[in-house]
């Protein structure tokens, strides 16, 4: 069975976005798995919604993820405050010129720097996958559009399912000594309904458990992919 694997650092800032988030604005410790979905939709230059038929095809790919830098993302995460200014125009009947309504502060969470490594297996397009991501078709974001990132480390390699109790990234459902996060996970046929999973990351890799569980070996890495 093939793999991928590859590095993703942001540059300067990034923010995955709460879903709950509204006036406070908090981000994910790491990268959803739509993110990562979006990320290859991208470098592959597959069309954009509405047009999501084209994208269901990376919903058959397995992904894995694991923060590189967990503890200095913590350290370093940052809250910038802005505040946005809306101008509605009224009717003239009714106003006799626009008037502007600002809004609340905004206070929106930033991790610094952020690097995770990703793990993909399934389907027919890792290859295809492996080529775009060095000469992606569209300009390669994680986050918001402005979140721009660095790819480095990417390789294909042979992968085999097994078990172990040492897992090098993060696993579905709760798990001790992790920080526990609903995550999205992917989005249903017509692109409207979105599904969650629970995730538990570590605080440190590999992370040892009482006894072993379904994976994968990436080399020397033993991975949970979802």
């Amino acid at each position: 069975m093939e793999g991928l694997t590859f590095e993703i650092e942001g540059i300067n800032f990034t923010c995955f976005r709460r879903m709950t988030s509204t006036s406070v604005i908090l981000t994910y410790p790491i990268p959803p798995f739509t993110t990562i979905r979006g990320l290859i939709a991208n470098c592959l230059g597959l069309p954009r919604f509405p047009d999501y038929n084209a994208q269901l095809i990376l919903q058959n790919l397995k992904i894995g993820i694991q923060p590189l830098n967990l503890r200095e993302i913590e350290r370093n995460k940052t809250t910038e405050i802005c505040k946005l200014l809306k101008m509605i125009e009224r009717e003239a009947a009714v106003r006799p010129k626009p008037y502007s309504f600002p809004s609340a502060p905004l206070f929106k969470e930033f991790l610094v720097n952020p690097r995770y490594k990703i793990y993909l297996h399934g389907g027919n397009l890792l290859r295809k996958i492996y080529k775009k991501l060095q000469d992606p078709e569209r300009p390669l974001y994680i986050g918001q559009s402005d979140d721009m990132i660095d790819i480095t480390e990417l390789n294909l390699l042979e992968i085999k399912d097994t078990y172990s109790n040492q897992i090098n990234s993060v696993l579905k459902g709760i798990y001790e000594k992790c920080e526990i996060v609903k995550l999205p996970y992917k989005f249903s046929e017509d692109g409207r309904n979105l599904e969650e999973i629970t995730i538990s990351i570590p605080q440190s890799f590999p992370l040892f458990l009482d006894e072993e569980i379904k994976c994968y070996q990436f080399g020397s890495e033993y991975v949970c992919t979802y």
